[in-house]
C-alpha cells in the first residue's frame, strides 16, 4: 500500500465525487514542483523512480532487432532507456525472459509489463453466467458481450469478482518473470459505462495491496485517475500532440481543439494530483517514418514543458523500438500548471437551489447516473450542481467540472438518468445544454431529445424536443424545456437518440459533424 498517497483522494474530490471513494476537501498547494533537474543514467544502476527521464514502449519480442532494418539489437535500445514497457505476451513465449529481464534491469533499466485490466482480448466463458453463456463480467449490448470495434477486444466491469481474480492471478504471473511493474491498459472503459467506475477503483486498489512492491502505470483513464492516483505509481497520456486517422492510415497533428483539450487534462486532472504526490508521466506520440528525423523533436520539446516524459515512435503496434536520439531542448514543466483552475470553477450557482427543483444534489432527494462519460470529464455531478454555463458565466478551462459529455458514439443513445430515494410528482424537465469555446460559447443543443418516466414498471416517454420546429431549424439553444401533464414516478430519464447531438453545428438532418455523437449537458432541473 502506498500510504503516503492517501492525500490524493482528499485533493481531488473538492471538484470530482464518486461514492466508492471517501473524501474530504484540503487547501489547494500553490507552489509549481515541476521543473526538475535532469539526472544522468549510470551504467549498472537505476535511476531513483521520481528521477527518471526517458522511456520507450515496444510490445515486439526481446530477442532480434529495434527495427525492421535489423541493424540494432533491440537488447541494446531498451538498455538506453530509464524505463521500457514491454508486452507481457512477450514474456511468456519466451523461455530466455527471465534472463532478459534481469539483464536490462542489470543495465539500469526499469521493466514495465502490460496488463490489460478494462477489456478482454478474446470471449471467455468463465462462470458461464452472463448472456450466451459468456462470462458474467462483460459489458452486454444486445445480447452480447459488447465490442471495442477499433481492437477486437471486449469491455469488461471492473468491479466484477470473476474478473478481479483473473487480473490478480494475471498479475501474480507477469511480476513471476521479475519485472518491477505492471503497465494498466484500457481503464477508458469508465467512459463507456461510468457506472462501473466504483469497481475499476477497487481492482487498482486491491492490485496495489497485493503487490505493494510493484510499479503501477496506467495507461490514460483520465475519468478515473483521480481516484487511483493514491494507488499508482506515475501514468502514461498517449497520443498527446498526435493521433492516427483512420482514413489515411497515416498519423496526424492534434486539432488545435484537440490539443487543447489535452493540455487542460494534463494541468486539471494530471498536474494538479502530482503538485501533492509527484510521480512520473510517460508521454507516447507517434509520427509517420518519413517524419520522424525531424518531427520527433517538436514532440519532445512541448510535452516536456508539462513535465511529462517523452517517447515517440512510427509504429502503431509497438513493434519497433527506435531509438530517437533526442532529448528536450524546452523548458521542463513551464507549462504544467499554465490551465489549471483551482477548486471546480463553479463555486456560485445559479441555477434553481430550493426545494421546488427536486433533481439538486443539495435537496438530497436523487442518483444521477450516465451512459457514459467523456475521456477527462468530472461524470455526472455537474449535472445537479446548482450552476448551469451562459454567455457570461462559461470558463472555458473549467469544462471538466461545468457541464457532463458523453462518449462521442454515433451509434449509441445517451442518456441521464435521476433516480429518486421516493416516488415524486414531476411536471417539467429543463435541459441547460453545454457550452464550448472562448469568448462567445457555442452551446451544443441537441437535435431530438426526450423525457421518460419510469411508471409501471417500464420507460414510458413523456416529452420530446426537435430541433426542427415548423420547417425552421433551432440551433445554440441554452435550454429546452419539457412540460407534461403530471406524473409520479421515482425515475427520470432525459435521452438523446444515436447521433442526434450537435444541433448547433449540424444543419440538415442526418449528417454527422464532430460532436454529433455527444450528448453535451450543463444541468438538469426537474419540477
Amino acid at each position: 500500500m502506498k500510504k503516503c498517497k492517501m492525500i490524493l483522494s482528499a485533493l481531488l474530490c473538492m471538484a470530482l465525487m464518486l461514492p466508492a471513494v471517501a473524501c474530504t476537501r484540503i487547501t489547494a498547494k500553490t507552489d509549481n514542483p515541476f521543473s526538475r533537474p535532469t539526472v544522468a543514467k549510470v551504467a549498472g544502476q537505476k535511476k531513483d523512480w521520481l528521477d527518471v527521464d526517458s522511456f520507450t514502449c515496444y510490445y515486439g519480442p526481446l530477442t532480434g532487432y529495434a527495427e525492421k532494418t535489423g541493424e540494432v539489437p533491440v537488447m541494446d535500445n531498451l538498455k538506453k532507456f530509464d524505463v521500457a514497457i514491454i508486452h507481457s505476451s512477450q514474456l511468456f513465449a519466451n523461455e530466455q525472459a527471465k534472463a532478459q529481464v534481469k539483464e536490462l534491469q542489470d543495465s539500469g533499466t526499469w521493466v514495465i509489463a502490460y496488463l490489460t485490466i478494462g477489456e478482454d482480448d478474446r470471449l471467455h466463458e468463465a462462470d458461464g453466467l452472463g448472456e450466451g453463456g459468456y462470462a458474467s463480467y462483460y459489458l452486454y449490448e444486445n445480447g452480447a458481450p459488447k465490442m471495442n470495434g477499433s481492437w477486437g477486444s471486449y469491455f469488461v466491469d471492473a468491479g466484477n469478482p470473476v474478473w478481479q481474480q483473473i487480473i490478480l492471478e494475471k498479475a501474480g504471473q507477469i511480476l513471476e518473470y521479475g519485472v518491477d511493474g505492471l503497465f494498466l491498459d484500457t481503464l477508458d472503459t469508465v467512459d463507456v459505462a461510468y457506472d462501473t467506475i466504483g469497481g475499476m477503483v477497487d481492482l487498482v486498489k486491491k492490485l496495489d495491496q497485493t503487490y505493494p512492491n510493484a510499479k503501477l502505470v496506467p495507461n490514460r483513464g483520465f475519468t478515473v485517475y483521480p481516484y487511483i492516483s493514491q494507488f499508482v505509481d506515475g501514468i502514461m497520456f498517449e497520443s498527446f500532440s498526435t493521433t492516427y486517422d483512420e482514413a489515411g492510415k497515416v498519423f496526424v497533428d492534434r486539432t488545435e481543439a484537440d490539443l487543447a483539450y489535452n493540455q487542460t487534462v494534463a494541468c486539471n486532472v494530471i498536474n494538479r494530483a502530482r503538485r501533492y504526490d509527484y510521480m512520473p508521466v510517460f508521454c507516447l506520440d507517434y509520427v509517420n517514418q518519413m517524419e520522424y528525423s525531424y518531427m520527433t523533436q517538436n514532440v519532445y520539446n512541448t510535452v516536456w514543458e508539462y513535465d511529462f516524459i517523452p517517447y515517440v515512435t512510427y509504429s502503431r503496434g509497438l513493434d519497433i523500438c527506435p531509438y530517437p536520439g533526442v532529448t528536450p531542448k524546452s523548458e521542463r514543466g513551464k507549462l504544467a500548471l499554465s490551465k489549471l483552475v483551482e477548486g471546480s470553477g463553479n463555486e456560485t450557482t445559479n441555477g434553481d437551489t430550493s426545494a421546488a427543483n427536486l433533481a439538486y444534489a443539495g435537496n438530497g432527494l436523487v442518483t444521477v447516473t450516465v451512459d457514459s462519460v467523456y475521456p477527462g470529464y468530472s461524470g455526472a455531478a455537474p449535472l445537479n450542481d446548482g450552476f448551469y454555463a451562459t454567455p457570461e458565466t462559461h470558463n472555458q478551462i473549467n469544462w471538466a467540472t461545468e457541464a457532463w459529455a458523453s462518449e462521442n458514439n454515433n451509434k449509441k443513445d445517451h442518456w441521464i438518468q435521476f433516480a429518486f430515494t421516493s416516488a415524486q410528482t414531476v411536471s417539467s424537465v429543463t435541459v441547460y445544454w453545454a457550452a464550448d469555446g472562448e469568448g462567445t460559447p457555442t452551446f451544443y443543443s441537441a437535435r431530438e431529445a426526450y423525457v421518460e418516466a419510469w411508471i409501471d414498471g417500464e420507460w414510458k416517454r413523456v416529452a420530446s424536443y426537435s430541433w426542427k420546429q415548423d420547417g425552421e431549424y433551432l440551433t445554440r439553444q441554452q435550454s429546452t424545456k419539457f412540460t407534461f401533464d403530471a406524473v409520479t414516478t421515482e425515475k427520470i430519464r432525459v435521452c438523446q437518440p444515436k447521433g442526434m447531438g450537435d444541433a448547433s453545428s449540424a444543419l440538415t438532418d442526418g449528417v454527422e459533424t464532430q460532436f454529433s455523437g455527444i450528448m453535451w449537458v450543463s444541468e438538469v432541473e426537474i419540477h
